[in-house]
């Protein structure tokens, strides 16, 4: 199976981390596998997208503590950054057009929340065209329940999976 994947580290923010212990729980979990699929993308001079969450009424901006990715993901100055403001990584944000852009069919997404902006973020992506998969293992939530029912609706791929693509 070829494809250009590009992936999505989604909403992975302080803020949310601190809100909810169980969210960090279980991003610690799964950290291994975000990292991996991260240094998978760019072994592969693939692109890696990071989508921040803003939220002026929580003071979830730009250049704030909260607002900024958790210091164990395995990000880059280099990577592409996009903000936003709805629960789908696509809604007016232009990541439709950067994927687009970039030459890629499709997202390979990591990051939380399973019930939420995870499940936002797929069904956006089909929107524009563009083929989603959520990272086995490599999605969080609160709720492990939440994580398990994402992935069983969802179109998964493992780092295993993705070897098979280049």
């Amino acid at each position: 199976m070829e494809m250009k994947p590009a992936l999505i580290v989604l909403d992975i923010q302080n803020i949310w981390l601190t809100q909810k212990p169980e969210l960090k729980q279980s991003v610690d979990m799964r950290i291994d596998v975000i990292n991996g699929a991260i240094a998978w993308f760019r072994r592969n001079k693939r692109p890696i997208i990071v989508v921040c969450h803003e939220d002026r009424e929580m003071g979830v901006v730009p250049g704030t503590k909260g607002f900024e990715v958790y210091e164990a993901v395995a990000i880059d100055k280099t990577d592409l950054r996009i903000t936003k403001q709805y629960p789908s990584g696509f809604g007016k944000t232009g990541l439709e057009e950067l994927v687009h852009k970039l030459g890629c069919d499709s997202v390979v997404i990591t990051g939380l929340s399973a019930s939420q902006c995870v499940l936002g973020t797929y069904f956006g992506a089909w929107e524009g065209h563009i083929h989603p998969y959520l990272l086995k293992g490599g999605i969080a939530s609160h709720s492990e329940d939440h994580v398990v029912t994402a992935e069983e609706i969802c179109e998964t791929i493992t780092l295993e999976a993705l070897n098979k693509t280049v």
